[in-house]
């Protein structure tokens, strides 16, 4: 079973694109369960993912792009 959670967001030349978090990662700050976010492109082998961890004003800014209740739908991952 996987720990990633991800948004899928296109498709270009073959590669994907989208922002994931790794359920792995999580650390408890001041009660709350955070984890990083991360953008990533692949070609289908992820061997070969390029990831670039978001800063969380960007993740969020994102997230919220993507969905009013993207609250509802991530849960508590920032």
């Amino acid at each position: 079973m996987s720990t990633r959670s991800s948004v899928w967001l296109g498709e270009s030349g073959g590669k994907s694109v989208y922002i994931y978090w790794e359920l792995a990662d999580r650390k408890q700050e001041n009660g709350r369960i955070t984890t990083p976010i991360y953008i990533a492109v692949d070609a289908g082998n992820a061997d070969e993912e390029v990831a670039i961890r978001l800063p969380k004003e960007i993740a969020i800014r994102l997230l919220m792009m993507l969905s009013p209740d993207w609250a509802d739908e991530v849960g508590q991952v920032l």
